[in-house]
């Protein structure tokens, strides 16, 4: 797994590219009910770094556990969800995602949450990761996933570039880490033209 002080480093620099990335499609699991504090109340956002995600849940109504191994992150997520009125609805733990176990860190939860996460993980932390998606879930537990996906047959252009130079999620691969024991969907947007995708499964 990436070594914590370079995540950091991102942030403290301003490289963090991820940052501030709440992402369309989540809100609109919120917004139009599909997602509701009624429905699944307790989440865990994997990789929350500042804590975007986790905070828009919190003014919703849900309870955030947010899981980060950068200190930093953590630090302005708690500072952010203070300020903004719901740290008693967000509490954020330093952890290691492909670890087997994470201190203060217990399922099973009836979201999970990834914004591109598990694709910045190659190989075996890769599949340390999946693992603990499938420990902190349970039977009726949502897992929404937002990643890079595509087979790398991508354009010559500066975004065809870019994504060359970060790691992926190729078609079919959430089938072969989460196919055992989710029902997947992959949500309309991000278009697969987009080469990202947004996937939305249910722990059976």
């Amino acid at each position: 797994m990436p070594k914590s002080w370079s995540y950091s480093f991102q942030y403290k620099t301003g490289m963090a590219r991820w940052a501030g990335r709440l992402g369309l499609e989540l809100r609109d699991l919120v917004t139009s009910g599909r997602i509701s504090p009624e429905t699944h109340p307790r989440v865990v956002d994997l990789g929350c770094g500042r804590g975007e995600a986790a905070i828009f849940l919190a003014k919703h109504g849900f309870r955030v556990v947010g899981v980060d191994f950068s200190s930093m992150a953590l630090n302005e997520a708690r500072a952010a969800a203070a300020k903004e009125g719901v740290a008693d609805r967000c509490r954020f733990v330093e952890g290691d995602l492909t670890a087997a176990h994470i201190p203060g860190v217990e399922g099973a939860f009836d979201l999970v949450l990834d914004l591109g996460t598990l694709d910045d993980l190659q190989g075996r932390a890769r599949e340390a990761m999946a693992a603990t998606v499938k420990r902190l879930s349970g039977p009726g537990s949502l897992y929404f996933l937002w990643c890079v996906h595509h087979d790398g047959d991508l354009p010559f252009t500066l975004k065809g570039i870019l994504l060359r130079l970060n790691p992926k999620l190729v078609p079919g691969e959430e089938d072969d880490l989460f196919g055992d024991v989710f029902k997947i969907e992959r949500l309309p947007s991000p278009p697969p033209s987009s080469y990202f995708a947004g996937f939305l499964m249910t722990r059976q």
